[in-house]
């Protein structure tokens, strides 16, 4: 989660008066080189935490930023969003996996917390067919974690749901068995 704490320390470093931060500059290393670095990082296939799963944290200053450079490295290049959505521990990284060949975390339980965003650039012969040039994928944390009370869980799930929805063009539904009744209490609200 470095890119997290790179996050949190450019934000607080943007919110700095100018002279502070002029002076953190010439002592120690350009802070606001992150978001470049982070940029590239994504370019490169990495992916990066979006909603911190932690606090339920967006840090908009420094994904603005991150965003910003990515249009300065990419220019206007297309983008078609894909998140996923299901109950804690239905496969939602392992099919994001096998679909895109993406390496986000698997494991039994909670291993994802929060969203985080893979880009991955579309072979030249596709691109006017599809009409974009990146598949952007959120990964998102699992819906009804046991770890969270119901009322916690009932609010987290559905600011989660909201947000991945929010972004995406597809959002996936990984329904986990037969019956799809706890996606049910959760896509109305969203």
């Amino acid at each position: 989660h470095i890119i997290r704490e790179f996050s949190q320390v450019y934000e607080s470093f943007m919110q700095a008066p100018h002279n502070q931060r002029k002076k953190m500059n010439e002592n120690f290393i350009d802070l606001a080189q992150l978001p470049r670095f982070t940029a590239n990082i994504l370019i490169q296939g990495y992916p990066i935490e979006i909603l911190d799963g932690d606090a339920s944290h967006v840090p908009t200053v420094w994904l603005s930023q991150v965003f910003h450079e990515l249009k300065a490295r990419l220019g206007n290049k297309c983008m078609y969003i894909v998140s996923i959505l299901g109950v804690q521990s239905s496969g939602k990284s392992t099919l994001l996996n096998t679909m895109f060949g993406l390496h986000f975390a698997v494991s039994a339980g909670r291993c994802t917390k929060g969203i985080f965003m893979q880009m991955i650039p579309v072979a030249a012969d596709v691109v006017d067919v599809l009409g974009y040039e990146y598949l952007v994928v959120l990964d998102t944390e699992g819906l009804r974690a046991p770890e969270l009370d119901n009322e916690t869980s009932r609010f987290h799930d559905n600011e989660l749901a909201t947000f991945a929805i929010g972004l995406s063009h597809l959002t996936i539904i990984n329904i986990m068995g037969e019956t799809p009744t706890e996606m049910q209490d959760i896509l109305p609200i969203a």
